[in-house]
């Protein structure tokens, strides 16, 4: 369902706003996210921003084991004999 406002007929993109972002006209109750929603949106928020730390870390990790094992192995190829 697209949610528009009700004076302007634009798409509403934030409904925790109390005023549509376009035209500044007052956004209905029922258009908008209940405390509850907004809530639970702030919750999966801080999950997903948690998850991408994660990840980033995760591939921080993986990207200096690479250059150790790259420089363990120059170093290897230096003092090995030929």
């Amino acid at each position: 369902m697209g949610y528009r406002c009700p004076a302007c007929q634009r798409v509403l993109y934030n409904r925790r706003l109390t005023h549509c972002g376009f035209c500044g006209a007052d956004i209905p109750q029922h258009l908008r996210f209940t405390p509850e929603e907004i809530t639970a949106l702030r919750r999966e928020l801080a999950e997903l921003e948690q998850r991408r730390k994660q990840r980033e870390l995760a591939a921080d990790k993986e990207a200096e084991d690479k250059d150790a094992k790259q420089r363990a192995e120059e170093i290897r190829r230096l003092i090995s004999p030929m």
